[in-house]
């Protein structure tokens, strides 16, 4: 039986390994006004997306490895280097993971605003360990329960954009003036937060090996990604900045808010029940590709051996996942906001080490057989890994500028940027004396 992903679930695999529609973009909005963030939308994914899709793609046609981005940086740049792109990415998924399961409990209090901390918690219990079953039934089934989740948040959103479009007067001279009306300083913020709602374009590539033909339609499903992606965002947020103009006011939930404005209570509960659907979606998606890294490093020996073991039947690191499942479960009862600014940073360093990898294999295979590579030759893909690290630098230098440095944080900040260099050399020094 052939438990592989085919292009439509990879397709909404990758859609909620990156987005999962336009929830989050409200808080830019309230930040640096809506003209800002319609800029940002179209900005970000020449200057970001398309380069970093455009490294991913050739990576993942040239190497469609188990671990993906792992293996092409330890391919690329060694051992110690593919640990810590390892080690980073499984902090940055921890550290992300565990918001999700509480994002889906603040859009059910949406609709049931009395619900009990303690209900609150049995429910986060209950989307954390349902996913981690369907993880561990396989990615087959978890790319088209994706591909349905998919489905409904953007029709949802599309039967909002046409009605809302009615609420569009053409006159957008209010919304071009809007940036005037917010403080510059929020600009850092709104560019860090927007940003977050563009990163993710790797991830799915850990299950490079669990994908039909993955060499061949990885790269196809990426491209195809980008576009639903940016006409979701811009136009979701053009006609709701129409209908609600009380932009500084705009918060999580506020697509709701818009239904109820447009008096469409209905449209409302259905946006809401979208968002749920989104944080489920994106805590499948995810669990999915870091559960593999855990499982290809423990292959290598620079983890525990428990996590290499996979189910007998449906192939998948069960160990894993339980694991992972456990942790998030402790996790929730926790307060990460003051940690995004980090979840951001190693992300970015991560794709960096990416970036680089791809040169340095280009450079040793130049010749190997590939479905897709960066046009131009090496001319190409220079420019497109150049602007790829200067946007990195870029947002690393805002999101330090907006760091809050206190002790604790400073703290934390070492600890997860810097924390994997004892434990490799830890880790080698051991596999070294069992060897000898």
């Amino acid at each position: 039986m052939n438990n592989k992903a085919k292009l439509f679930p990879l397709i909404a695999i990758i859609f909620f390994s990156v987005s999962g529609g336009p929830y989050g973009l409200e808080d830019i909005v309230a930040s640096v006004g809506p003209f800002t963030t319609l800029l940002l939308i179209i900005l970000l994914p020449l200057f970001w997306t398309i380069p970093e899709a455009m490294i991913v793609a050739e990576l993942s046609s040239t190497y469609p490895v188990k671990g993906g981005y792992y293996r092409w940086v330890e391919m690329g740049l060694g051992k110690f280097w593919g640990f810590m792109e390892g080690w980073w990415s499984i902090l940055y998924s921890l550290i992300d993971l565990s918001l999700y399961p509480i994002l889906f409990t603040m859009y059910l209090k949406i609709l049931f605003p009395e619900t009990s901390n303690l209900h609150i918690y049995l429910i986060q219990l209950l989307v954390i360990w349902g996913c981690a079953l369907l993880n561990i039934l396989g990615i087959k089934k978890v790319g088209y329960s994706l591909l349905i989740f998919k489905l409904f948040i953007l029709i949802s959103f599309l039967i909002f954009m046409f009605l809302g479009f009615s609420h569009v007067s053409g006159d957008f001279s209010v919304i071009l003036k809007s940036a005037n009306h917010f403080d510059s300083k929020n600009i850092l913020y709104g560019v860090s937060l927007a940003f977050w709602n563009f990163i993710g374009w790797d991830n799915s590539s850990a299950v490079l090996h669990e994908v039909d033909n993955a060499g061949k339609i990885f790269y196809k499903a990426l491209f195809i990604t980008i576009p639903i992606v940016v006409f979701f965002y811009f136009f979701s947020i053009l006609i709701g900045a129409s209908i609600d103009t009380e932009w500084h006011n705009w918060k999580f939930g506020q697509f709701t808010h818009m239904a109820n404005l447009m008096n469409r209570p209905y449209l409302g509960v259905v946006l809401a029940i979208g968002g749920m659907v989104m944080c489920v979606g994106i805590f499948n998606s995810l669990l999915l590709s870091s559960t593999r890294v855990l499982l290809t490093m423990a292959e290598d020996k620079l983890i525990p051996a428990f996590f290499a073991k996979s189910h007998k039947q449906f192939l998948t690191p069960h160990r894993s996942i339980i694991f992972c499942a456990i942790i998030y479960s402790a996790l929730v009862l926790l307060d990460f906001k003051n940690l995004i600014v980090c979840d951001v940073l190693l992300y970015l360093i991560a794709m960096m080490l990416e970036a680089i990898a791809l040169v340095v294999l280009r450079n040793k295979n130049g010749e190997a057989p590939t479905y897709f590579k960066i046009p131009f030759g090496n001319f190409g893909m220079y420019f497109i890994v150049s602007i790829t690290i200067l946007v990195i630098l870029l947002v690393i230098a805002i999101n330090v500028i907006s760091f809050q440095f206190t002790v604790l944080n400073i703290f934390f900040a070492s600890l997860l940027l810097f924390g994997g260099v004892p434990v490799f050399y830890c880790i080698r020094s051991f596999n070294n004396k069992a060897l000898s």
